[in-house]
């Protein structure tokens, strides 16, 4: 298999799974490194693929795996500065579902965004939930429960996939018009803290709203034209072959 899920630390049993592949707006992965940082959560994990291991991240002058599972207090986190391609999807889902039946989670919640709606409300968030407990949760947050509609992307199939196994799952979508959407990632995140019950600043991801967008626009560039030099010399490569 091309994608494959290393553990290098232990993972809390009976914990609630939260998946943070980029998304419009990028808001799952603003709204996850923020929590990550705030909550002081440890690395127990990375992703690894075959056709995408020719990229590496670096942050405070380490070279890291670009997704990355960290955990603290029963709470996991999947955590991408990848864009997954379509053509791959199918292989992450698989990867990403063997590894969930032997996590065996109490919860999966899957972060999304969807593009901009026609409603009176800014950053509206739409929740999908087969989790009695968090759907309790929720008919008391300022969230639109969606009857009707279409989930698409690696979030729609995972949660797919938890429905087969029967592991409680909840989707969570936030309305965004920007890239990045700071805003977007903090309304996202004040709820996402209230349904797992963590205590975290939103106001402190609003107030650095500028200075992120900075920062993550110029690692977008650089991550972007590393995968665009990386293709360019492998398709070169293939002449040879």
């Amino acid at each position: 298999m091309a994608v494959r899920v290393k553990m290098t630390g232990e993972f809390p049993k009976d914990a609630t799974v939260i998946e943070a592949f980029p998304s419009r707006g990028y808001v799952s992965t603003l709204a996850t490194n923020h929590m990550i940082k705030q909550m002081e959560m440890e690395q127990i994990g990375h992703m690894e693929c075959d056709k995408l291991d020719a990229i590496a991240v670096v942050h405070d002058g380490l070279p890291k795996h670009p997704i990355r599972i960290y955990a603290k207090n029963k709470i996991i986190i999947v955590f991408s500065e990848l864009i997954i391609p379509f053509n791959l999807t199918h292989e992450f889902t698989t990867a990403m579902d063997e590894w969930f039946g032997e996590l065996n989670p109490r919860s999966a919640i899957f972060l999304a965004s969807i593009p901009g709606v026609e409603t009176d409300k800014e950053h509206e968030i739409l929740a999908v939930s087969t989790d009695e407990r968090i759907s309790k949760k929720i008919e008391g947050l300022t969230i639109k429960k969606m009857d009707e509609g279409v989930l698409t992307g690696i979030s729609s199939s995972l949660m797919l996939k938890c429905v087969s196994r029967g592991i409680p799952a909840t989707s969570l979508m936030v309305e965004t018009s920007y890239i990045p959407d700071v805003l977007a990632a903090s309304s996202l995140l004040d709820i996402l803290a209230k349904i797992v019950d963590i205590d975290v600043d939103v106001k402190e991801l609003v107030k650095a709203g500028k200075q992120i967008e900075t920062k993550f626009k110029q690692n977008m560039d650089q991550m972007k034209k590393g995968q665009e030099n990386y293709n360019t010399l492998h398709q070169q490569s293939a002449m040879y072959r």
